[in-house]
């Protein structure tokens, strides 16, 4: 790397601001083994990872992956400064975890850490497009080599489809008269920016509730343009065979829609029968696969919310795989 680009990656280093959420805490519970290979899968600014690493010793290590190639630089510069063997991060989704340890011949590793949603780093950048408190481009992509945009499904989208977004990844109430504003008001000129977007919202619904209609809306938009749902739901789908035995799988999720997903997945694979209530005698013959470490959510402390209000909706949920020869009762 040049000098000039080692200095843009370093000012963005120092620009990259974004507090985890109960990064002590979390780490604490998912390392158990010092020794061993741990997955940050969403890495970001790199905090969660740091406190990973402070736990491991010479003979631990970290994978880091992320889609958004800035916070690749960002935890690049700050974690694998000197060429450290221990930390290797990646330009990569964590759906493609798989992939990535076959390729570096890492049959299962001791730890795997999803922090889902946007970081305070990209929701403060105007330029990333996914807050409505500030002028930006209606663009909203983690990964910006991706083709779709937040504009082009306000623009482009049916109004039906419009309104199935909002009103499913959003849970937004008036989602038909925000579909209906949005489609009318584009009529007259393509919504391109967040404020725009954010006062066609404000049209639509009462005042009072403006802000948390704005809110939700730009989370739905998010969700479909990032496709998350569908992507927590491939990995949820597709990592648990990554995990050591007594490995350990944490997420932490920002909404309903995610906490949910993880919660009922996560009690299937812990649980010895998933019949439907009201059987009087198992047939299911299903086997558990793990056990819960979290039978609720972890939540930020008072203080932490204080310091960082946007943990106040942080939800952590972590399970741990069984040995081969304990998952079969």
């Amino acid at each position: 790397m040049g000098k000039r680009s080692s200095g843009i990656v370093m000012g963005l280093a120092d620009s990259y601001i974004h507090v985890p959420v109960l990064a002590g805490e979390i780490a604490d519970m998912i390392v158990w083994n010092s020794s061993g290979t741990y997955v940050d899968g969403t890495i970001g600014g790199g905090g969660h990872a740091r406190a990973i690493m402070d736990r491991l010793d010479e003979s631990g290590r970290l994978i880091g992956l992320d889609k958004d190639l800035e916070a690749v630089h960002v935890s690049r510069a700050r974690l694998a400064g000197g060429g450290t063997p221990r930390v290797e991060i990646m330009h990569r989704d964590f759906t493609e975890l798989a992939s990535v340890l076959e390729a570096k011949r890492i049959s299962r590793v001791d730890g795997l850490l999803l922090d889902l949603g946007v970081s305070s780093y990209q929701i403060d950048t105007p330029g990333r497009g996914f807050s409505f408190q500030s002028e930006g481009p209606l663009d909203m992509r983690m990964d910006r080599g991706g083709a779709l945009t937040a504009a082009d499904i306000v623009n482009g989208g049916s109004r039906d489809e419009i309104e199935r977004i909002i009103g499913e990844y959003g849970e937004e109430r008036q989602a038909r008269s925000v579909a209906n504003a949005i489609v009318r008001n584009r009529a007259k000129s393509p919504l391109t920016s967040t404020t725009g977007l954010a006062e066609t919202i404000r049209s639509a619904v009462r005042s009072r509730w403006a802000v948390k209609s704005c809110a939700r809306v730009f989370q739905a938009l998010r969700i479909a343009v990032n496709q998350e749902l569908d992507r927590l739901r491939t990995a949820l789908d597709n990592l648990l065979p990554l995990l050591s035995g007594r490995g350990r799988f944490g997420v932490i999720s920002y909404h309903s829609l995610e906490d949910r997903m993880v919660k009922r997945t996560f009690e299937t694979w812990a649980s010895d029968c998933i019949c439907p209530p009201g059987i009087p005698q198992c047939v299911c013959r299903h086997e558990r696969v793990a056990v819960l470490h979290t039978r609720r959510a972890v939540v930020a402390s008072r203080e932490e919310v204080t310091t960082n209000p946007r943990a106040r909706s942080a939800r952590f949920r972590m399970i741990e795989r069984l040995p081969d020869d304990q998952t079969a009762r």
